[in-house]
């Protein structure tokens, strides 16, 4: 009877202590150094991520224990990151976009208003060959008209 009670005490205290720690591990704190690590399980997010359908990412969950532990031991973020390379390589982290990744798409659609323009002016410039013009054969164009008349 007496591993029993010790049995349900140590579940109760596991389980209390997780609940403790599981709103730190959303916190700006943890998530400030998750959002600089990718998260390995596929998802091609960071670690702060949420994943359906309980919110948590059991990788993710994981790696923030691990932070948060890191955390309280006095490290800082920087040497928490250093770790998590140390022991995952440099794909572990958080690739931010340059100045190019910004601005690109941004030049892309210019140059494709630009392009619509251009094309737009071009098209308008040409006018449309009248009928009987220069370009069309004098005998096509009483070929045609003798071939309409029936018509009537």
């Amino acid at each position: 009877m007496r591993k029993f009670k010790a049995s349900i005490l140590i579940a109760a205290m596991t389980l209390a202590a997780l609940a403790q720690t599981a709103a730190e591990l959303d916190s700006p704190e943890v998530n400030r150094v998750a959002m600089k690590l990718n998260c390995d399980c596929g998802c091609n997010l960071n670690m702060a991520c949420k994943m359906p359908p309980d919110g948590r990412c059991p990788v993710c969950q994981r790696n923030k224990t691990r932070i948060l532990s890191l955390q309280q031991a006095g490290k800082s973020d920087q040497q928490i990151i250093d770790q998590f390379v140390g022991e995952s390589g440099k794909a572990i982290l958080v690739v931010e976009p340059g100045i190019a990744g910004v601005l690109g798409p941004y030049a892309a659609l210019g140059m494709g208003f630009i392009a619509v323009i251009f094309i737009l002016r071009r098209y308008l410039k040409k006018k449309p060959a009248l009928a009987g013009g220069p370009d069309v054969d004098p005998d096509t164009l009483a070929r045609i008209e003798k071939e309409t008349a029936n018509f009537d």
